[in-house]
């Protein structure tokens, strides 16, 4: 009988320790998926930064590119610029170097933060996070960035004619015209004039496009003429029409010069009387 309860008791203390050793390793193999999981998580956050920072830099105009691109230059005259520095004011070099460099990042954080501002309201944007993306837009007007604002302002002009807000649009449109950007001053002006003839504001229409005309920017230049001439088509206005037509033609425009053409052409057959005393 005693035997039997040794055994017995040898048996407990084995599965005892049995249990011990099973839930140890357990809790370190736990310990281990954890720390795995983690360093795993790490690197997905750390790839998803990545391509978070290469959206980004993608986003950027080729003047933010230019700029990245000249930093080599500027870091191979820096010392030339800190030499004149102490030269005119008697600072020392490192102090004077220390100085161009740091206006330098200043520099590069002043262009950089704009393009982000835009990046972040297209996205905005494209995801239909209308509030979002109108703060967004708007915060890049205010900077008066030469390059980012006025885009902001075209895009801003879009999103609320979509949405229907046609005076809050107008006044984005007008800021982009302001700016007299090469490229996005012309492209508001145009959508404007858009804007004006569908709401039946012919004369404002006309005057916007007359403004796109005198840009000769080679896109919207001819479309607005083309479009001009078909405004005053309608109109009855025969003889300012053909003029139009023939500065849509006049272009060379791949696309709209054919159309002026095709209707120049038809106006005699719709309009015979009218055309002939002209």
């Amino acid at each position: 009988m005693s035997s039997f309860i040794s055994s017995f008791l040898i048996f407990i203390a084995v599965l005892a320790v049995v249990t011990v050793v099973v839930a140890w390793l357990s809790v370190a193999g736990i310990r281990a998926y954890s720390k795995r999981r983690a360093r795993e998580r790490s690197q997905e956050v750390a790839e998803q930064v990545k391509k978070s920072l290469a959206d980004m830099r993608n986003s950027f105009s080729p003047q933010q590119e230019r700029v990245g691109q000249g930093n080599y230059d500027f870091e191979d005259t820096e010392h030339e610029a800190g030499q004149r520095a102490r030269e005119s004011t008697g600072e020392p070099a490192s102090q004077a170097q220390g100085t161009v460099g740091q206006d330098a990042d200043q520099t590069r954080a002043t262009e950089a933060e704009p393009w982000a501002t835009f990046h972040q309201g297209s996205i905005f944007d494209r995801q239909g996070e209308y509030a979002r993306a109108v703060e967004a837009y708007q915060r890049v007007i205010a900077s008066e960035h030469p390059e980012a604002a006025p885009r902001a302002a075209f895009n801003l002009g879009i999103l609320f004619e979509e949405r229907g807000e046609y005076n809050l649009a107008e006044e984005a449109y007008q800021e982009a015209i302001a700016s007299e950007h090469a490229e996005w001053a012309p492209k508001a002006a145009f959508e404007l004039g858009v804007l004006f003839e569908e709401r039946g504001e012919y004369d404002l229409a006309e005057g916007a496009y007359q403004q796109v005309i005198a840009s000769e920017h080679p896109e919207e230049a001819p479309r607005a003429a083309f479009n001009l001439g078909l405004m005053l088509d309608r109109q009855g206005e025969h003889d300012r029409a053909v003029e139009a037509y023939q500065q849509a033609i006049a272009s060379g425009h791949p696309e709209v010069a054919p159309e002026g053409m095709r209707n120049l052409r038809g106006l005699p057959m719709r309009f015979p009387k009218r055309i002939r005393q002209g």
